[in-house]
């Protein structure tokens, strides 16, 4: 028994991905971390530079600059889109659904389903499904899946092993219905490793905590405002599961692995990746790479290398394998169609919601 999706009728039509303006480099934590840090971690990530958010931007004005970028390019009727999905783990407010907004700022019909989806490395795998599963209940012409986060804004400075990590993004994906694609999708839940990528604070289970810094096991400084992760057991989980949950997919889809024109794994590490392609015997060319540019990206990375492969270069249309893996600890292997004409260059932007500030 698994969980493995079929959906039909609903393809791709666009897609796109915002990025803040403000670069960082890795290097610039040389004079804090050392040199010798800096290097390794280089080395083992294969991270660069990240873009990172100014202080009133959030994932929801990505986001919704991805989405209006995109929508404008396609010169779509918004009053058209029946259904919008929010996927992030750095929702704008607790309350109310960060979509909900998004629906309101995108000028988008009130006959609109929107709503909000926590999850995030596995996010994009996830509401690419859901919003499929979705609009092939409905009569929606269209649908639009805005996967966003801003992870930048709870990892402590303090960090050694995640402050040069995370960059900010915001990726747009469009979708039609009344077309002839068929898309398979399996999902797996790992519960019992919650703790292994976690901010404790600001749920409901510690409301009020004291925002001081504590030295946590692995020497590292944090508060409980800040993502702990437990490195060692998240390369660990990602090395053995997700290829057998890749080979589980090809085995239940009957698929043949050369069938496909690109393969996109969540951009964790290239240490990662380079280890999921060996096991799997993926064609390393196959595999596109973005993390050195901007960084892990958490639910966003497979979108975001979506547009930073295809954005200027257009094959037609191609066959698509992604997988997608990380906190919950969740993962996703999924299959689908689509075409790179309609696939943009990344944006930058500072763009923030004036409106959505309380003060």
């Amino acid at each position: 028994m698994m969980a493995f999706l079929k959906s039909h009728g609903v393809s791709i039509v666009g897609m796109s991905t915002a990025v803040p303006k403000n670069i960082v480099s890795v290097e610039e934590y040389a004079d804090k971390f050392g040199n010798k840090i800096v290097e390794s971690f280089k080395k083992t990530t294969g991270i660069n530079t990240m873009h990172r958010t100014n202080e009133n931007q959030t994932a929801g004005d990505l986001g919704y600059s991805a989405s209006d970028y995109l929508l404008k390019q396609l010169g779509v009727d918004r009053e058209h889109i029946g259904v919008l999905v929010f996927v992030s783990q750095s929702t704008d407010y607790r309350r109310p659904a960060t979509a909900c907004v998004l629906q309101y700022r995108l000028g988008l019909s009130r006959e609109c389903a929107s709503f909000d989806i926590n999850l995030g490395c596995s996010g994009f795998v996830y509401g690419n499904q859901i919003i499929r599963s979705t609009m092939m209940s409905c009569d929606a012409k269209y649908g639009l899946l805005i996967v966003a986060e801003t992870s930048s804004k709870v990892t402590s400075a303090d960090d050694k092993g995640l402050a040069m990590m995370f960059g900010d993004a915001g990726s747009a994906i469009l979708y039609e219905s009344g077309t002839c694609e068929m898309s398979k999708t399996l999902l797996e839940t790992y519960g019992e490793g919650f703790k292994n990528i976690i901010v404790y604070a600001g749920g409901f289970r510690d409301i009020n905590p004291l925002n001081k810094v504590f030295t946590v096991a692995d020497g590292n400084k944090h508060s409980k405002f800040d993502v702990f992760m437990d490195g060692l057991a998240v390369f660990v989980f990602s090395i053995n599961e997700v290829p057998k949950a890749i080979k589980k997919f090809l085995l239940s889809s009957d698929e043949n692995i050369e069938l496909f024109d690109f393969i996109f794994l969540h951009q964790a590490n290239h240490m990662i990746i380079k280890q999921i392609a060996k096991k799997m015997k993926f064609p390393l060319d196959k595999i596109p790479i973005s993390l050195d540019k901007f960084g892990n990206t958490s639910g966003v990375t497979i979108p975001l290398t979506i547009c930073h492969a295809f954005g200027s270069k257009k094959l037609g249309k191609i066959r698509v394998l992604a997988s997608g893996f990380g906190t919950g600890l969740s993962l996703g292997v999924t299959s689908f169609e689509m075409n790179t004409d309609n696939i943009f260059p990344i944006i930058e932007t500072d763009e923030y919601f004036s409106e959505g500030k309380f003060l």
